[in-house]
């Protein structure tokens, strides 16, 4: 039988460790990207609902701005009114 020569086990283990170790840095930086994509999605979401309170709290203002049948018509009564002074000649 053919058996490794003990240089070329420690070799092995080395590069097996070294192996696990980058299979370990990959795997948290997909938590990480993960994690960021959660963020990310959340931060839209916050800013939607802020636009759309944004967008409803300007409407109302508007559709209430131009409701004119809640408002009484101002009359101006010519007699009450001050007399108009002659402008220059």
């Amino acid at each position: 039988m053919n058996h490794p020569a003990p240089g070329e086990d420690s070799q092995r283990e080395l590069e097996r460790h070294a192996l696990r170790n980058v299979r370990g840095l990959v795997d948290k930086m997909e938590g990480i990207e993960a994690a960021n994509r959660r963020t990310q999605r959340r931060l839209l979401a916050w800013i939607v609902a802020g636009v759309l309170a944004v967008a409803l709290v300007v409407g109302f203002v508007i559709w209430r701005a131009g409701d004119t049948h809640s408002t009484k018509p101002v009359v101006i009564d010519p007699a009450k009114l001050p007399p108009i002074r002659p402008g220059p000649q």
